[in-house]
């Protein structure tokens, strides 16, 4: 007669990998499951209000904080993770929609700016201040003020490189 066990029946208990109950571990997780779970949150709210995807908030947000309210293509793509080529394909659809314009860079022509355009300022303060309302509900009002103080200093500083 055959024994019908398998070899996962004989073999011996499992082992995890040390150290992977780390707090370290567990810390890094939650903070990628948190911005996971607000990212798809936020997405779905900001494409219901205002018919833009967070991404392209942000990337508005961004052009408008900018020194003259223009902002490089690779500079984009350094502040908001998106390759180069990433960049160049959103703000295609971003001119496209009529959100932003691109401006050519009068003392070097190899330099092209991307710029918010009137319908890109208007999509962006009305986005705003539907975004604020999300935040207040899947943020501001889950954690404790001083909380947030320490959340933002502790973020500030993750975003900073080490070198």
């Amino acid at each position: 007669m055959a024994d019908d066990r398998s070899a996962a029946d004989s073999a011996s208990p499992f082992q995890p990998p040390c150290g992977i109950d780390d707090p370290r571990i567990h810390t890094f997780g939650l903070l990628l499951e948190a911005h996971a779970r607000l990212s798809r949150s936020l997405d779905a709210e900001l494409q219901e209000s205002d018919r833009i995807s967070l991404q392209t908030f942000e990337v508005l947000l961004r052009i408008a904080r900018s020194e003259y309210g223009r902002v490089t293509m690779s500079a984009l793509a350094d502040s908001v993770s998106i390759t180069t080529g990433g960049v160049t394909r959103l703000a295609d659809r971003l001119e496209k929609d009529g959100l932003v314009e691109r401006v050519s860079c009068p003392s070097d022509r190899r330099v092209t700016y991307l710029a918010l355009t009137e319908q890109g300022r208007e999509t962006l303060a009305a986005a705003t201040q539907n975004h604020l309302l999300s935040l207040d509900r899947h943020v501001a009002s889950r954690i404790a003020p001083e909380d947030l103080d320490s959340l933002q200093r502790a973020l500030d500083t993750l975003r900073t490189p080490l070198d």
